[in-house]
């Protein structure tokens, strides 16, 4: 047995933290006990699921066999408790689903609930179509709570719980042994090809409930997903950039990644990234493979953030179209430019939020200006921070460690990443700050020009003599100095208008 599944095994015996969404489930037992929908309402799918798995769910849903039941019974939540939830709201066209939150902790028949902040969603039960293959939009009608269970993706999340007797409801007769053994599959009475087919998303839900879990996935549910693969054309960017998000914040593009490329879902999802497959490199400094393997072993090391994980996926993404050999020797000259604005193309067409795709954009363009610093002095170091803004310098230099420890052979005494980061430590703790503007402006210095007879109006030349004094400003400030406007302006006579009037 797998670590994994010695401890989904104890899962019974996990005790459960006290939440808003469980005091609000505690409530509605109590109440549903003594009401009309007794053993017609039941919470449902994921919140049942990590309730046996031992960890904190927000996610409460409902379902009421009944139909209609799901806006009456809220309805009826809503008459008793007045302003202490808001009034249902019905959201959803083909699969309406009633929502409503719990204002206040809720007092009920001598007991206190600390409710205030629960959400839940109620529906009715129900059964599905989807009429149209080119499209995820589905068709519903009431159901039984048996048609309920096998609409849902995997048997983890097909297990019921009464609201009227708190028993566990297995109708799969396999989910609670699923759950346990930590395997991912579809209901034993369905389809998976019809499973994957009619809602393509659950391709990618199956790799994001694996990952974070790391639960098993049967060899045959695999090769339905290689049947289906091209079927996630017809998913949205936003719901795909949802699950790959959550993916990310555990970590684990990697592993996601190499399930795609297993499956043939790559080519779909990240074309730019199955491009790098079979692109190679000199083995001098990438021992380890191609830019696909090379690219893997660097998302093994990058931090676990959206950014993180995606500029190490993109940062070698413009090697393919810049590899050259010279006299047997293979370049990737210029590769970072070239990669930002292909980063850029793809991160727009997965609906990337504008803010992530400039930050991401950056640190891929920039992840080369580090090794080109190696051994570099502090007047240089300030110039590097300034050009990429501080904010991003941490994001660089991740990569960079990710990029050093991705490559073979790595060698702890060469690393870029570790003399860089005590350098710029050093730096930002000095009291000469950065400066981004230099002490002169514009109009400063075609005034001090004019008084010495010479005429300057604006263009090249003034953009020229402000990058020569935020560089001067550098030079002092490695030296522990501040550059005064007295000395800038004697610097910009010495070396600029002098040359003029000469």
């Amino acid at each position: 047995m797998s670590v994994n599944a010695i401890k989904v095994a104890s899962l019974y015996m996990e005790k459960i933290a006290k939440t808003a969404e469980k005091e609000a489930e505690r409530l509605l037992m109590s109440l549903i006990k003594k009401s009309p929908w007794q053993n017609k309402v039941f919470s449902v799918g994921g919140f049942v699921r990590d309730e046996l798995f031992g960890i904190e769910s927000k996610d409460l849903d409902l379902v009421v066999e009944a139909k209609g039941g799901a806006k009456r019974f809220a309805e009826y939540l809503h008459g008793i408790f007045k302003e202490k939830v808001s009034t249902p709201r019905e959201t959803g066209k083909s699969y309406p689903i009633w929502t409503m939150s719990f204002k206040e902790n809720i007092e009920y028949d001598g007991e206190t609930y600390e409710a205030k902040g629960a959400d839940i969603d109620i529906a009715d039960t129900m059964k599905e179509s989807y009429p149209d293959p080119s499209s995820r939009q589905r068709e519903t009608e009431y159901g039984t709570l048996e048609e309920d269970i096998k609409r849902r993706d995997f048997t983890i999340n097909m297990l019921l719980k009464d609201l009227t007797t708190g028993e566990i409801k297995d109708m799969t007769g396999v989910s609670k042994d699923d759950l346990k053994k930590g395997i991912l599959r579809g209901h034993p009475e369905v389809s998976l090809d019809k499973m994957f087919s009619e809602d393509p998303l659950r391709l990618i839900r199956l790799i994001r409930i694996q990952t974070k879990h790391g639960f098993h996935i049967p060899n045959d549910v695999i090769r339905a997903v290689k049947r289906n693969a091209d079927r996630i054309k017809i998913v949205s960017a936003e719901r795909i950039m949802e699950e790959l998000s959550k993916i990310m914040k555990l970590g684990k593009l990697r592993q996601a990644v190499k399930f795609f490329k297993i499956t043939g879902l790559l080519e779909h999802i990240f074309p730019e990234v199955n491009s790098l497959i079979n692109v190679q490199q000199g083995k001098d400094h990438h021992a380890e493979g191609d830019v696909f393997r090379h690219t893997m072993k660097v998302l093994e090391h990058a931090p676990a953030t959206i950014e993180g994980q995606m500029s190490a996926l993109l940062h070698d993404i413009g090697k393919p179209a810049t590899q050259t050999l010279v006299e047997n020797q293979i370049h990737f000259y210029e590769h970072e430019d070239v990669g930002a604005e292909i980063a850029e193309a793809m991160l727009r067409r997965l609906k990337f939020d504008v803010k992530s795709i400039e930050r991401i954009k950056k640190v891929v363009k920039s992840h080369m200006r580090p090794y080109d610093l190696a051994g570099a002095g502090e007047k240089s170091l300030r110039k590097f921070i300034r050009d990429v803004g501080d904010e991003l310098v941490d994001s660089i230099l991740e990569l960079v460690r990710a990029d050093e420890l991705g490559s073979l052979p790595y060698d702890v005494k060469d690393s870029v990443y570790d003399d860089l980061k005590r350098k710029i430590e050093k730096i930002r703790s000095s009291p000469a700050k950065i400066i981004k503007t230099p002490v002169l402006n514009g109009h400063e210095i075609m005034d001090l020009f004019k008084e010495h007879g010479r005429e300057l109006t604006p263009g090249p030349k003034i953009k020229e003599i402000m990058n020569f004094l935020l560089e001067l400003a550098d030079h002092y400030a490695s030296q522990e100095k501040m550059l005064t406007k007295e000395e800038a302006k004697d610097k910009v006579v010495e070396h600029f208008v002098k040359d003029v009037h000469e």
